[in-house]
């Protein structure tokens, strides 16, 4: 059903962009961007115990879910773009009562212009992610302890942007980010994000 929804808006997009002047003067023409956005996902995380009796248990999850806020800036020419972005993110990860992050990185996308108002883009994304995951012991009363962890990622993100009026837009897209951690409890292995952006350009004549 998504598939089939997101492929009419790309076809109506694609039909019904403007045949006028185009944003550019020439190909490295700037305009400067600010977005603001949500996501959902989920990710694979492995979890590292050890119990009293020095027994150790690794449990892999592969359908934990979370949500996130984003806030961008940047700029885009005709057919490049990037972005500074930081995100915070809230889990649902077994065995904890609180799961949260936190990632500041760079987004850069190759744009493909099917209109005046409508593109496709593609690209890579990369930066750092500081996440914490607390949980509970079996004692009474029970005692709190938390895993901080300070790691770097990359990925890759593909989706569409569509104009609403001339300086808003909206960002649809997916990415994928898999950190490099050398933690060996709760450890996050990929993200898997699906998201909307509202995209402000702010300078330049439109």
């Amino acid at each position: 059903m998504l598939k089939k929804v997101l492929s009419s808006v790309i076809l109506l997009a694609a039909v019904n962009a403007s045949a006028g002047e185009n944003y550019f003067s020439d190909e490295w023409d700037a305009k400067g961007l600010i977005a603001i956005g949500g996501s959902g996902g989920s990710m694979s995380l492995t979890n590292k115990t050890t119990d009293n009796n020095g027994f150790t248990e690794i449990v892999k999850s592969d359908n934990s879910g979370f949500s996130s806020a984003t806030f961008k800036m940047g700029g885009e020419s005709k057919h490049y773009r990037l972005f500074v972005d930081g995100t915070y993110y809230i889990f649902s990860a077994p065995d904890t009562t609180e799961s949260t992050a936190v990632s500041l990185g760079v987004q850069m996308d190759y744009l493909i212009r099917a209109g005046e108002h409508f593109n496709i883009f593609m690209g890579l994304n990369g930066g750092g992610i500081y996440s914490e995951f607390q949980s509970e012991d079996n004692s009474t009363p029970a005692k709190t302890y938390s895993v901080d962890s300070k790691d770097a990622y990359a990925g890759a993100q593909l989706g569409v942007n569509i104009d609403i009026i001339d300086n808003l837009g909206i960002e649809l897209g997916g990415r994928v980010k898999h950190v490099f951690t050398s933690e060996d409890q709760y450890v996050i292995e990929n993200l898997y994000e699906g998201y909307a952006t509202l995209v402000f350009k702010f300078t330049g004549e439109y």
